[in-house]
């Protein structure tokens, strides 16, 4: 199975017994997939990055209208392109800056969406597919936007606050380096304040942490 195929599945894996919902689940998809955009491959998805958030920025700042989500994916393509690859979007810092900045184009595009008129649930159908086609491999773009579309408007529509969102894309990112922690290379966590480099212990922790707030979570169902 690919590496990519791999991010996905257990983020996915990761994600479902913990959130239950569609959205926080498909931004978990989303921040397992991130952290691989300082690859040199993805370069060209960067520059889509970069450009739609300009047109963004340039088109409603005209237009008189919040434009904190140009700005937002702005600055996530300047750290993909400042990043080495397995370097700063790796560490729990990088991890932690760019969820903020995901959160922020999630809840700016949002509420931007709302105010022209949009239905809630089709604007989240508008944003997940436009993380999806600038994010995600190519494989992956459709059954993402099929599934989404179909999960958020046949669900009830999903609370929308830090936890449901920033929550996911944090547990994404760990999920990845989890995995990442188990290749020859391992991962540098701790990036810039150690360059240690943890491996399989380090994602065999991960998965035991997880498996304990899984417990916890159903615990408080029952």
């Amino acid at each position: 199975m690919s590496s990519y195929r791999k991010h996905a599945l257990l983020s996915i894996i990761m994600a479902i017994p913990v959130f239950q919902a569609v959205l926080p689940v498909a931004l978990a998809l989303i921040g397992a997939m991130i952290p691989d955009m300082d690859h040199e491959v993805n370069s060209g998805s960067v520059s889509t990055i970069f450009l739609l958030g300009l047109v963004i920025f340039l088109v409603f700042y005209i237009l008189g209208l919040p434009y904190l989500a140009g700005i937002a994916l702005m600055d996530l393509a300047m750290i993909f392109y400042l990043s080495r690859h397995r370097g700063f979007t790796h560490s729990l810092i990088g991890a932690f800056i760019l969820s903020a900045c995901l959160t922020v184009f999630v809840l700016a595009s949002f509420f931007l969406l709302r105010s022209l008129g949009l239905d809630g649930k089709a604007s989240l159908v508008v944003i997940l597919t436009v993380l999806g086609f600038i994010i995600l491999n190519r494989v992956l773009v459709l059954p993402f936007v099929l599934l989404t579309l179909l999960g958020v408007f046949l669900t009830d529509f999903p609370v929308m606050n830090l936890y449901t969102i920033m929550g996911p894309l944090l547990l994404g990112f760990i999920s990845h380096d989890a995995l990442d922690s188990f290749t020859p290379s391992g991962v540098r966590f701790m990036r810039p304040i150690s360059g240690r480099t943890f491996r399989r212990g380090f994602g065999l922790l991960v998965l035991v942490l997880w498996a304990i707030l899984v417990i916890y979570s159903l615990s408080g169902l029952l």
